[in-house]
């Protein structure tokens, strides 16, 4: 790469305004943002920001805040040649807020980047992906993101690889180390990958807690010193994060990774962090460009109400899928301009009351009956909502059943960060053990709790590791630990091989089996006159369910004939301490046969005495058959 001289550039006007380095023909089209009454721009080689080329952009380029300006190089060749050269802003030759890409001043000693302060980035010229697949030359296809049956898959890109084997010369912990492991995700049986942030966010916290940072549910140390790991914070939100990158264009890396998932199935949806004071607009701008030019598929927006709605009702964005907790008052219409479609119910509403319903049942606590079978049964005000078990601010499903306390002291705050109530149980012993009767006991509670999740009527999300009891050592808010207490450990697989084949049995019956998944919350009546109820409630009495404060068992069975199966599913769930009894629902030319059940052998089916016995802390599921003649 070689940098033009000073004399070989024309500066001209722009015709509009487009926010950052954008290659023309002839040349790069630039729209910064600075204050200065006069802008300098410097253009130079990696790591060499001291030579280069220097341009000082007067006042007469600039509109509103905006210098908005064109470097022309008299020719393709040259102008291309620029793509991949890092361009600074200032006198202080500050970074590009703007930028789609961003590399370090000087190569680092950690030989990834990742954990260095953000000050030390300056940015990249990108030209930008194309339209054709390198691999063949022809047009990349569209993909179409399918709401039939939506599986959410959360994971962190540099934790989710970092360990793992079989990812090439990449090395782990980057976007195409992901992109290899797309086909592991696709065997598990998920179609949605949500990433959780990697955009160019601050990886060294700041000196004080502020509403630049969200670290999760009590967050309450200083944060001086720590890596921010997770990444929820502000942070340069046009460019994929520079330190997941394996190689020199993360542009192009991560594309390549949408691509490779796209190619298995998998939408790719992002999280992005927005601060209270973060313009709609500008968000909007943000999630545009991520969508229209990167391919990604859908997002998480954590911020204000306002920001939700401002994209919610954005047409550009109508066909993302959307995840939110507030998305500003149940309106879906944009002013008096034109309704916001959801039909293809992209809009999912994302909160902890399914965890908190679930684990309330599952730890058999009073009064839990009745909330989990409405978190189990229903969306939320008529619209999807993500069903989970575990986040990442939370005790894992291995940790949720291994301790019952938090334990975050290497977090440097005096465990004092992190929820304080974690709705767990140590099924006897607190953290780790070599007794087996406690090990088989806490693996039975994962099972359950991954039932709960998949066989619900919503939308199921899974976070990467808990399919096979991934522990962070009862730590429920390890968001400053760039190590091995956050990093998979892929060995987990073959050691808790029973955990991942139940998770992929479930994935597989949940999509064979779509009487348990309406699109609409359950009546609860047989309105379509098909013989029962689409969903009906049974306990040691058919079609008398107890749903007392001490009841801890129930019986849910679903009505095939509504979804056009041929079969009923029957979900039996008994989290009491002791074994429990169902009724048989008899059905005319029908046999019960167990499907699955997170202990086989505490599963006693007498079709004689027409009853179905539960050991303590068991969950199955039943489905009916024609009989043999």
């Amino acid at each position: 790469m070689k940098i033009p001289d000073r004399t070989s550039v024309t500066l001209r006007k722009a015709a509009d305004i487009i926010p950052g380095a954008e290659k023309i023909t002839n040349g790069w089209q630039f729209g910064i943002f600075s204050d200065d009454t006069v802008l300098s721009l410097t253009i130079f080689e990696r790591c060499e920001p001291d030579g280069g080329m220097t341009i000082e952009i007067s006042q007469e380029f600039k509109r509103g805040r905006i210098f908005s300006f064109v470097l022309d190089f008299g020719d393709e060749e040259t102008a291309a040649g620029l793509d991949g050269a890092c361009y600074a802003v200032g006198a202080g030759k500050h970074m590009d807020i703007y930028a789609k890409e961003y590399c370090y001043a000087a190569k680092g000693q950690d030989g990834d980047g990742f954990g260095r302060n953000r000050d030390e980035l300056y940015s990249v010229l990108r030209s930008g992906q194309t339209d054709v697949d390198e691999a063949d030359g022809s047009e990349k296809a569209a993909f179409q993101v399918t709401l039939d049956n939506p599986l959410i898959y959360k994971l962190h890109v540099r934790g989710f690889t970092k360990l793992a084997t079989g990812v090439g010369k990449t090395g782990g912990g980057t976007f195409a180390a992901l992109a290899e492991k797309a086909a592991y995700i696709q065997r598990l049986g998920m179609n949605m990958a949500l990433l959780m942030p990697c955009y160019e966010f601050h990886e060294v916290l700041p000196t004080h807690s502020d509403n630049r940072s969200h670290y999760g549910t009590g967050y309450a140390g200083t944060g001086a010193g720590k890596v921010n790991y997770w990444g929820y914070t502000d942070g340069y939100y046009f460019a994929p994060k520079s330190a997941y990158c394996a190689g020199d264009n993360c542009v192009e890396e991560f594309s390549q990774m949408v691509r490779a998932f796209h190619a298995r199935g998998i939408a790719v949806l992002m999280e992005f962090w927005f601060p209270l004071d973060m313009a709609p607009t500008m968000a909007v701008e943000i999630l545009r460009y991520w969508h229209m030019r990167l391919g990604v598929d859908g997002f998480r927006i954590i911020g204000s109400g306002g920001l939700l709605y401002a994209v919610r009702t954005d047409l550009y964005l109508s066909d993302c899928v959307l995840l939110g907790d507030d998305f500003g008052g149940d309106s879906f219409h944009a002013g008096t301009v034109q309704a916001v479609s959801d039909e293809n119910r992209r809009i999912i509403r994302y909160n902890d009351g399914f965890m908190e319903a679930g684990r309330h049942f599952l730890r058999g606590d009073e009064d839990s009956i009745g909330g989990f079978v409405y978190r189990v049964a229903r969306h939320e005000d008529g619209h999807p909502v993500v069903n989970f078990m575990a986040d990442q601010n939370c005790l894992s499903l291995m940790d949720m059943a291994s301790y019952e306390r938090r334990h975050n002291e290497y977090n440097g705050e005096n465990n004092m960060d992190g929820r304080r109530y974690n709705i767990s149980f140590n099924c006897g012993v607190e953290g780790k053990t070599k007794r087996e009767l406690v090990l088989r006991e806490r693996k039975k509670m994962v099972k359950n709790a991954l039932a709960m999740v998949f066989l619900s009527a919503s939308v199921p999300m899974l976070v990467a590791g808990d399919e096979f009891g991934m522990s962070h050592g009862g730590n429920n808010n390890p968001y400053c630990h760039d190590n091995d207490i956050n990093y998979i450990d892929w060995e987990l697989i073959e050691k808790n091989s029973d955990l991942y084949e139940f998770t992929r049995s479930l994935i597989l019956f949940r999509k064979e089996h779509p009487c348990i998944r309406p699109e609409q919350d359950f009546s609860m009546n047989d309105y379509k006159i098909k013989g029962m109820p689409d969903l009906s409630c049974h306990s040691e009495r058919a079609w008398f369910p107890l749903m007392a404060e001490y009841s801890h068992n129930i019986g849910l069975l679903y009505s095939g004939a509504y979804a056009g199966e041929r079969g009923n599913v029957y979900v039996l769930y008994n989290m009491h301490t002791e074994p429990h009894e169902f009724a048989v629902i008899e059905m005319a030319g029908k046999n019960w046969s167990c499907a699955l059940s997170s202990d086989e052998t505490g599963v006693i089916y007498d079709a004689g005495r027409k009853r179905i016995r539960l050991a303590a802390r068991t969950m199955a599921v039943f489905v009916s058959e024609t009989k043999q003649l």
